[in-house]
């Protein structure tokens, strides 16, 4: 057998005349071990690749089964089978593994202890001198784990995250670590195959994201011992203000409480301050993996608390987010990425900071310091970072760079929020200031973001309920701030994966669009009782022929998708084409606009839109949509279309701000932040 994929081959069967290695999971009946066991085992069974599962418990000859019995609810009976079937329980150790095994890759998830993982380390390269060995350590360095073993360059460490059955999100130490640079090349090149996202990270104890989470448990830990507040008091703040929740969390993973104290000593080790001195409070759930806090859910802060604890919180956050800028563990969007995506932060510390204002921020982090007595605050908070300039601020959700006279917007994330509407308009006005930039490129940053955009972040609507004067203001601010993209140089949006809402608006608000094959676009509005406020309501149509305007009414009314080989025949999207071509044509169609002064046709005068109110009462899903919701938003693709751009806008806006006031706004917005299906108080008849 040969392994054709070369990212594959070049771990799995690096002489194409050799045996295909396997992949060896140590440690499979731990939480991390047994899922990765299913991850790396979904990933490689389809390619004939052996997934040994070893372990000294008995369990590990479960595992086939309990592996089954997990993937149920999301995979089908054919593939879990095929899935099952590459793995080959071992119970023991390294010496029990059947010889005609060749390893490829080890992914160790053992015991922390220095005194079990090198003897591994060294036996693993006695038996298979060329296999890779990665450690999902979550505070060992790469020097500490491998230095002076033969071999070294082709260890390393792989930091996954919670799931980890269907987490594709891993730390990979690069900066400083032991793995050599091919070495790093080639599990990159496997990951990013499978799918993964990988954040590059310094060779440091303890990884960027636990130093976040670690740290709001620890001062969590402390607000409880000192304002006596219970766990689930605090987490309704943490729930409020960072959108996660570190007790309840704690409580699901068996001996996450020792693992949150170590990394505070390993930080400890790094500056010896009294920022990350472990209480008594905490001491017995250290002890104890199986000791769980006192939780009652449902129970709120008192309101008399609630800015002491916040500031408590974000004043840890910061503190700890500027040491990692000062020493470079993580890049600023890096941290952000980490603390969104592996950590269920709403916003990453950097964002919640440019939110804040960089002095606001660096103030509130000096009275924390100084309110807790924090031993060798200036070195564990160099707040000096909290300077434009000392760091890349402004550019946490949207990058921006210059190619060939291309301007490129590179969009980090997928929601709309404050923060990326503020970024997006510097971002904007920087680059049509530039006598460089000819013509504008917006495209998913392909890192950290690989889809064009899926709306906007519902937390933004809640403080709006109801008030229409505030609904407006926002619904103005962003508008503002999308309308440069039609006003100076031409601008192309590159779309991949799902163009959803407010990131079919921003789309929608460019000269152009381009998609990769697959893309799906839509206006789901409907389903969550707000108006598409930023041009929804009319953009489409005035950029497509009147023949498909029915069509787009519809997709409108209902909630619903459509392809953009669709769109293509509208004249909507220019071109769908490959993905991997995506970069390459967007840029050439940007400059090419630029070139000829000219981009597609874009209906600026009034036009006469029918809105026919008896398309389905529902949604794709079957969901009933709301009555009073239909009427406004029908009302006002006719009315909008009526206008000239420019008064169609406003009228939009106002029209949008209205709907903040219908009951299916609060009804369809809580619904979806809950992942429950709206009941509207006024349903249309289901059809």
């Amino acid at each position: 057998m040969t392994l054709r994929d070369p990212s594959i081959a070049a771990i799995f069967q690096p002489n194409p005349e050799g045996p295909v290695r396997a992949v060896l999971v140590a440690g499979s009946c731990g939480n991390v071990g047994f899922g990765k066991l299913g991850q790396w085992a979904r990933i490689l069974a389809p390619h004939g690749i052996p997934v040994i599962a070893l372990d000294l418990a008995p369990e590990v000859m479960q595992v086939r089964e309990r592996l089954a019995k997990d993937f149920a609810p999301r995979l089908g009976a054919e593939e879990i089978a095929a899935i099952t079937a590459a793995i080959h329980p071992v119970q023991g150790t390294l010496a029990d593994v059947p010889a005609e095994f060749a390893i490829g890759l080890v992914f160790e998830a053992i015991p922390e202890k220095l005194a079990i993982k090198r003897p591994f380390y060294e036996a693993v390269h006695a038996r298979d001198p060329e296999a890779y060995i990665f450690s999902a350590t979550s505070g060992l360095t790469t020097r500490k784990l491998f230095e002076g073993i033969p071999g070294s360059e082709r260890c390393g460490v792989l930091h996954p995250f919670f799931p980890h059955l269907t987490n594709k999100l891993w730390e990979l130490p690069e900066h400083g670590a032991i793995t050599g640079a091919a070495e790093l090349k080639a599990i990159k090149a496997l990951l990013a195959r499978a799918g993964m996202n990988i954040v590059s990270v310094a060779d440091v104890p303890s990884f960027a994201a636990d130093r976040l989470f670690c740290g709001m448990m620890l001062e969590a830990v402390r607000i409880h011992a000192s304002l006596g507040l219970t766990p689930a008091q605090i987490d309704d703040v943490c729930k409020q203000v960072l959108g996660t929740s570190p007790f309840f969390v704690h409580n699901l993973i068996r001996g996450a409480n020792a693992l949150s104290a170590h990394c505070m000593e390993l930080m400890q080790e790094e500056v010896d301050s009294s920022l990350y001195t472990i209480p008594e409070a905490w001491q017995p759930y250290i002890a104890d993996p199986a000791k769980a806090w006192p939780y009652e859910r449902g129970q709120r802060c008192p309101p008399e608390h609630f800015e002491a604890v916040r500031q408590r919180l974000l004043g840890m956050l910061f503190a700890l987010t500027a040491y990692m800028i000062k020493h470079e563990v993580a890049t600023l969007d890096a941290i952000n990425f980490l603390a969104e995506k592996a950590l269920a932060f709403r916003e990453g510390p950097p964002a919640l900071i440019e939110g804040m204002g960089l002095e606001r921020a660096a103030e509130l982090t000096r009275s924390f310091l100084a309110d807790q007595n924090i031993t060798r605050a200036d070195e564990v908070a160099p707040l000096e970072v909290f300077k434009e300039g000392a760091a890349d601020w402004g550019q946490v959700y949207v990058g921006r760079s210059v190619m060939n006279g291309i301007g490129l917007l590179s969009l980090k994330r997928t929601t709309l929020n404050f923060t990326f509407i503020a970024e997006l308009d510097r971002a904007i006005d920087a680059l049509q200031r530039d006598p460089a930039v000819k013509a504008i490129v917006l495209a998913p940053d392909g890192h950290y973001s690989r889809e064009f955009g899926h709306g906007a972040d519902l937390q933004c609507f809640v403080p709006v309920f109801g008030d229409k004067p505030g609904a407006l203001k926002l619904i103005q601010t962003w508008k503002a701030t999308l309308a440069k993209l039609r006003s100076g140089k031409p601008t192309v949006a590159a779309m991949v994966g799902r163009v959803l809402g407010g990131g079919l608006e921003l789309a929608s608000s460019c000269h152009a669009r381009i998609a990769a094959v697959g893309t799906v676009l839509g206006q789901p509005e409907a389903t969550v009782g707000v108006l598409p406020g930023l041009g929804g309501c009319h953009l489409i149509h005035r950029l497509s022929d009147v023949e498909a305007w029915p069509r787009i009414n519809e997709i409108l009314l209902t909630g619903g998708t459509f392809s953009a080989e669709e769109a293509v025949n509208w004249g909507f999207v220019n071109a769908v084409i490959q993905v991997r071509d995506l970069p390459r044509a967007s840029m050439a169609l940007a400059s090419e606009m630029a070139e000829l002064r000219a981009g597609p046709p874009f209906r600026k005068e009034p036009a006469e839109v029918t809105v026919d109110l008896g398309v389905s009462g529902t949604n794709a899903q079957g969901v009933a949509l709301d009555r009073e919701h239909r009427d406004l938003l029908a009302r006002t693709i006719v009315d909008c279309n009526n206008l000239p751009y420019a008064a169609a806008a406003d009228l939009e806006a106002e029209r949008a701000a209205e709907s903040f006031s219908l009951s299916a706004c609060r009804i369809g917005v809580q619904a979806l932040m809950r992942g429950k299906p709206p009941q509207f108080e006024h349903p249309l008849a289901k059809s």
